[in-house]
């Protein structure tokens, strides 16, 4: 793929060549967040979305408003500490019994937020694909090995776990969850993690919860269903255009 230069200064590569000096164009930056967006692996549905944009008023009740504006005062103070947060090596825990409840959403966000503003390393997935990427490399025709994936899992910058717990139990699941979070909490890296239940009802082993634990704040998501609504306002816009309605 062909880059070119949105200043017309460098060749595209984002390094421009005097004489024995070489000297980072003004796209560089823009040429690395790009880079780490790619490789992070975010949702397309949640590109582009911010934490500013996290709109609490699409909740109904008055308890599950105020716990959305905590998350996001809670988020927002994330990203503006994340260099401190970094060195302490804590992530977050968004948990909810309910789906739909805005935690994705939310983490998605976060996500976007550390590679726009500190151009961090970040890997978005799901536990269910994590352990489906891995059995994938079993296949000899992937070029990627399992120790391969799982060494880039544990050295990844920011590691964002979408839905743990749905995953379904064995002792092989469990000793590879083991293997990257004991890991990621033994270097300081960050874990953000989204789970349908509190980290005490998830149905790993003790040794998990605990290195989950140490690893992440609990942050309590409202208990109430938004994703329906959004669809419904979307569908009611779309209806809207195709009907000629301003």
């Amino acid at each position: 793929m062909i880059i070119s230069c949105p200043y017309s200064v460098c060749d595209g590569s984002g390094y421009i060549a005097r004489g024995d000096t070489v000297y980072l164009c003004r796209c560089h930056e823009q040429q690395e967040i790009d880079r780490c967006f790619r490789s992070a692996s975010i949702p397309d549905e949640f590109t582009g979305l911010t934490i500013a944009s996290f709109d609490v008023g699409l909740y109904r009740l008055d308890e599950s408003r105020k716990r959305a504006a905590e998350a996001k005062r809670i988020a927002v103070n994330y990203i503006r500490e994340y260099r401190k947060i970094q060195d302490m090596g804590k992530g977050l825990y968004f948990y909810s019994e309910k789906a739909g409840s805005g935690k994705t959403r939310l983490a998605a966000s976060i996500a976007n937020a550390l590679v726009k503003t500190y151009t961090a390393r970040v890997k978005f997935i799901t536990t269910k694909d994590l352990f489906s990427e891995i059995k994938n490399t079993w296949n000899k025709e992937v070029q990627i090995t399992e120790s391969e994936l799982i060494d880039a899992l544990r050295q990844v910058e920011v590691l964002i776990l979408d839905d743990i717990g749905v995953e379904k139990e064995s002792t092989w699941v469990e000793e590879t969850l083991y293997a990257i979070l004991d890991n990621r909490m033994a270097a300081k890296k960050v874990t953000i993690f989204t789970s349908n239940c509190t980290i005490e009802n998830l149905q790993h082993h003790n040794r998990i919860k605990s290195r989950i634990e140490r690893m992440a704040l609990p942050v309590w998501m409202p208990e109430e269903e938004i994703r329906k609504d959004l669809a419904r306002a979307e569908n009611e816009q779309l209806q809207q255009l195709l009907l000629g309605v301003t």
